[in-house]
């Protein structure tokens, strides 16, 4: 039987390299479909190969050959060693409460009740010596477990953020303000002791951080133990302190008083050396001249006396009354030079004189 000539024709041509052209676009689509989950996973990141939505596998970095969905699906993950930031936001009611935010002007209208203050300053932690401190926090967190990660990922965040306040108010109530921030930088004036103990405040406050994560570590794990694996585990936390508003300006007043303490105490000290070290000059000086004058003095006292002591160096039994003749007549005669009037009376002689004595002297 001979072959219809309508088969050999342009239109059975066309139909032909029609159905070439369609087979071969199956073809394509087929081989990108099988090789779909051909990848190449990035260093930064891990594999979760997905069978029928069960995990099946970890792919660490490098190629990656997985059937095609939706067989085996495939969820990038990021590396154990890389830590996710999780930004814990405070609680805000939009209320501004007269306890730590506003003082408001006592008002017959306005009315509190003590409900709405604990609600609208849940923000706030109560520490251990009876202060209110708000914690701004970020948590990074390290995927350890891919496979209960996946399954708890849609709650991991509100359980992170629940394992971390109920840590924080734990640390908050063992702690006092001073471990959460400096709220008093006047401690300091230099003194040994005092540096001593603003190093200990600086070091708690550097723990504080290691105890916080350890601390939620320790709720995540016994959650895991519970059986509700997250597959995480905190690395660390960045943590700001901040104070109510109007505790704040109270604090911010206290520094402003205490640097001004400072400033004064410091033009004190000041004033006190340079006071010091004027009183040790004058000091000095008077030494100096004092000890000038008592020399020469006794300079002056050794040339008087010089005469005298070379007679006493002469003076013998023999020549005593001689010597001493010699020495009141060679003196007798300065001293009667330098007198106005004398009046010479001889103490041996038998004669009386009557010497007139100053006017209005008794007889």
């Amino acid at each position: 039987m001979g072959e219809d000539p309508a088969l050999r024709g342009p239109l059975a041509a066309s139909v032909r390299i029609g159905f070439v052209m369609l087979y071969a676009a199956v073809g394509v689509l087929a081989l990108g479909w099988a090789c779909g989950n051909v990848r190449e996973v990035p260093p930064e990141s891990r594999a979760v190969v997905l069978r029928f939505g069960g995990v099946s596998r970890v792919q660490q970095a490098g190629l990656l050959l997985a059937w095609p969905a939706p067989i085996e699906q495939v969820r990038l993950l990021p590396a154990p060693d890389r830590q996710i930031a999780d930004p814990i936001e405070a609680q805000e009611s939009g209320f501004l409460s007269d306890e730590t935010d506003v003082q408001f002007a006592p008002n017959d209208d306005v009315i509190h009740l003590q409900g709405e203050r604990d609600r609208n300053n849940a923000a706030y932690l109560l520490t251990g010596d009876g202060n209110a401190v708000r914690l701004d926090a970020t948590l990074f967190y390290t995927i350890t477990d891919p496979a209960a990660y996946l399954l708890a990922e849609d709650r991991l965040r509100p359980a992170l953020r629940r394992a971390y306040l109920a840590s924080a108010v734990a640390l908050a109530a063992s702690r006092g303000l001073d471990d959460f921030l400096v709220a008093r930088p006047d401690a300091a004036d230099g003194d040994a002791a005092d540096a001593a103990a603003v190093a200990r405040l600086a070091s708690r406050r550097q723990a504080l951080r290691g105890d916080l994560v350890a601390e939620i570590n320790r709720r995540l794990a016994r959650l895991r133990d519970q059986g509700g694996d997250f597959g995480v585990t905190v690395a660390r936390v960045d943590m700001v302190a901040v104070l109510p508003p109007v505790a704040k300006a109270a604090f911010d007043a206290v520094l402003t008083a205490a640097q001004l303490a400072g400033q004064g105490a410091a033009a004190a000290r000041t004033d006190a050396a340079r006071i010091t070290q004027e009183a040790d000059r004058e000091h000095d000086r008077l030494v100096a001249e004092a000890t000038a004058a008592a020399e020469e003095r006794i300079r002056t006292a050794g040339t008087d006396i010089a005469p005298v002591d070379a007679l006493q160096s002469q003076v013998t039994p023999a020549n005593r009354a001689s010597l001493l003749g010699q020495a009141y007549q060679a003196e007798i005669g300065k001293i009667l030079r330098q007198a106005g009037d004398v009046t010479a009376v001889d103490m041996r002689g038998g004669q009386t004189l009557v010497l007139p004595g100053p006017a209005g002297a008794a007889p």
